[in-house]
């Protein structure tokens, strides 16, 4: 039986080239393929700068050192979302103060950010998650009133477009105040392997944090620095491979929609099941393709029968108040009604591969076998 994984990143012959010219050019950590990734980025995005470094969580830190983010301050955050960024905001000893996400978008819901703002705010951390969108319109409102920073991680949505203009690309308003970045890890739509990629249309913020990505390090005069920075930087060998995946860009999101709307088309109308809700003005090409099960189904099973299939589905993400060493509750903006919808999805989405290997015949094969699964479950739940 095939084995279908939730994520088989595609190398092929064009990185495997550039790969070994990186490896000839006798520069295996600093190089040009670096300066070349961030060129093309900004060519696709439509961004001004782009600055790559090695993780996106380092991607993350960068930007709240760059932001001057110190002891106490106040992040607004989704209540549910990928960890890192979260842990990057306590690392650096500020104050995630949650929002409650969308039960229908999978998004922080915009409605509850304003009430979570204080004098200590200095930033909303806008993540998109499990591929979809978050209302961008909305929250840039939001920003701009209170002249806040967003923090843009669109890692799960990478290469997505929000009113026509691509996630992490230039923005319509000049005066709004934001900083993208994304994980070019294994699993996302483009990769270096291990890597990620800042944007923004600010050449003071560039330059500053490619300061910063290289231990804050003066260009004028050797071991002098500027500031306090660290080894964020990505290696030539691994530029060459990111660099090489942004010539098929229009191949990829082709075939991510393709994917997408096999999946909507197969699973739209099956009882138990509830899709994503995408927005108007959303483009998304998403990382995986979530589902939520209502109350009844345990998707714990539900991906256990899958498992069992060789289709490997993976689970949300865990609502924050579940991580005790994270301390949430020790600010007292931060409170149990704030993961009511977090707690919900937790224990309901699955998210479904959504590889650039899969065929036609695997999505019908993953749709027919979820099918399946969850009529047995719904059969057993129904009364004589």
């Amino acid at each position: 039986m095939k084995k279908i994984n939730f994520a088989s990143p595609v190398i092929d012959k064009v990185e495997k080239t550039n790969i070994l010219k990186a490896l000839s050019s006798g520069w295996l950590a600093k190089g040009a393929y670096v300066e070349k990734l961030e060129k093309r980025i900004c060519q696709v995005l439509k961004s001004k700068y782009s600055i790559s470094v090695n993780n996106g969580t380092n991607a993350m830190l960068l930007i709240l050192m760059h932001l001057g983010i110190k002891r106490n301050d106040e992040i607004i955050v989704p209540s549910l979302c990928y960890v890192s960024p979260i842990h990057m905001i306590k690392l650096i000893g500020a104050v995630p103060i949650v929002a409650d996400v969308d039960l229908e978008t999978f998004q922080i819901n915009y409605n509850k950010i304003e009430k979570r703002i204080s004098k200590k705010t200095k930033a909303i951390l806008m993540i998109h998650n499990y591929g979809g969108l978050c209302n961008c319109e909305k929250i840039h409102k939001i920003a701009l009133k209170y002249n806040l920073t967003i923090i843009e991680d669109f890692s799960e949505s990478l290469l997505s477009r929000f009113d026509n203009k691509f996630l992490g690309g230039q923005q319509k308003n000049s005066k709004l105040k934001i900083i993208s970045f994304s994980s070019l890890h294994a699993t996302k739509s483009l990769t270096t392997g291990e890597g990620g990629i800042i944007t923004t249309n600010s050449k003071k913020t560039c330059l500053n944090i490619k300061n910063l990505r290289d231990h804050g390090v003066n260009k004028f005069k050797t071991y002098h620095y500027n500031q306090i920075g660290g080894n964020f930087r990505l290696s030539n060998i691994l530029a060459a491979i990111g660099y090489s995946q942004l010539s098929r860009v229009n191949q990829i999101i082709k075939k991510k929609r393709e994917i997408n709307n096999l999946y909507i088309k197969n699973l739209k109308n099956i009882e138990g099941i509830k899709l994503q809700k995408d927005l108007t003005k959303s483009d998304p090409i998403k990382w995986g393709f979530p589902i939520k099960l209502r109350s009844s189904i345990s998707a714990k099973r539900t991906m256990r029968g899958l498992n069992k299939i060789n289709i490997k589905a993976i689970p949300s993400f865990v609502s924050f108040n579940k991580f005790k060493y994270l301390k949430i509750y020790h600010n007292k903006n931060n409170n149990k009604s704030d993961f009511k919808n977090s707690e919900l999805l937790q224990n309901s989405l699955i998210i479904l591969p959504l590889n650039l290997k899969l065929t036609k015949n695997d999505i019908i094969f993953i749709c027919k076998n979820i099918k399946k699964i969850l009529g047995n479950r719904i059969s057993r739940k129904k009364p004589n």
